[in-house]
């Protein structure tokens, strides 16, 4: 381990270990849950209506994809609508979430997101729409600090016409997700 060294008015001190934590990066596919409760749904792009199926099909790789079909969602109409998932954080730390979503419309454009059963905090609301993109969760949540070892991450219906490809969770605040990350957990089959 190395020290860090400094020279104060001719008097050297040791300012302790420095610490050079190893970033962790938890990549998995939405349609890898382990549950998932209608109307939320795994969809295939090739079975996308037509005039979706271009702009769902950029960049997505397996061809499938987790979502709440426009007009199946809509709360307080419908409350239903669950994917839960189940993972390791190797180290305790404070995590980023990103999700790799495609919105239909300023009104459907978000979802909850709940951590080892917190209170859901709503996720999105940004505004770009019918393209595959990168949404990070907001900063400084409490329940993004996670501690070693298993935990649960559920996606609840908020509102409907929102799809999500990929589910990332890292250690580094800078990192910056473009296209289809690497797994590091297999899909479900």
């Amino acid at each position: 381990m190395k020290r860090l060294w400094s020279s104060v008015g001719g008097v050297v001190l040791s300012l302790g270990p420095l610490l050079q934590a190893e970033t962790v990066r938890i990549c998995f596919e939405a349609v890898s849950a382990e549950r998932i409760e209608p109307p939320m749904t795994v969809a295939w792009v090739s079975n996308a209506p037509p005039a979706l199926r271009a702009s769902l099909g950029k960049e997505l790789a397996k061809g499938r994809y987790l979502e709440i079909p426009q007009g199946a969602g809509n709360p307080p109409k419908v409350e239903a609508g669950e994917a839960v998932y189940r993972f390791d954080a190797p180290v305790a730390g404070e995590y980023y979430l990103w999700c790799r979503v495609w919105w239909s419309d300023e009104c459907g454009n978000s979802f909850w997101i709940s951590l080892n059963g917190a209170k859901p905090f709503v996720f999105g609301e940004n505004a770009t729409f019918k393209t595959w993109h990168w949404v990070k969760a907001p900063a400084r949540l409490k329940q993004l600090t996670l501690e070693k070892g298993p935990q649960t991450l559920a996606i609840r219906n908020r509102e409907d016409g929102v799809a999500i490809s990929q589910i990332l969770l890292t250690t580094d605040r800078t990192y910056v997700p473009v296209g289809e990350e690497p797994l590091t957990q297999e899909p479900a089959p």
